[in-house]
């Protein structure tokens, strides 16, 4: 798996909830779209007014596929309204890309397969 992590602060005058309405609303149903991409979130860092985004993708290939294909401009045009609204709540920070090198899950107690 290949994920995208990036670091954003929260304007003064905007509240989290907004930004919560607007990734819900708008954002998540657009990245629905994109073929190769698992899903995404927002990670609040505790403490801070500070968020990382994050994209999920099957492969950095995938993504790379993605957002070469004749269909994203497409995609983009659409999608310009909701990062136009992000980009009014939010400051970029940092941002960083990674890829899976060893990812287990413990199952939560009482689940088949203890």
């Amino acid at each position: 798996m290949f994920t995208t992590f990036k670091r954003w602060s929260l304007k003064d005058g905007f509240r989290e909830s907004e930004v919560i309405a607007l990734v819900q609303g708008a954002i998540l149903p657009a990245y629905r779209k994109l073929s190769g991409c698992l899903g995404i979130g927002l990670l609040r860092i505790e403490g801070t007014s500070s968020y990382l985004a994050t994209q999920y993708w099957e492969s950095h290939a995938a993504r790379d596929t993605a957002i070469s294909s004749e269909t994203y401009s497409l995609w983009w045009s659409a999608y310009l309204p909701a990062l136009e609204q992000w980009d009014e709540m939010m400051t970029f920070e940092d941002e960083w890309e990674v890829v899976d090198v060893l990812d287990f899950h413990f199952a939560p107690p009482g689940d088949v397969g203890e």
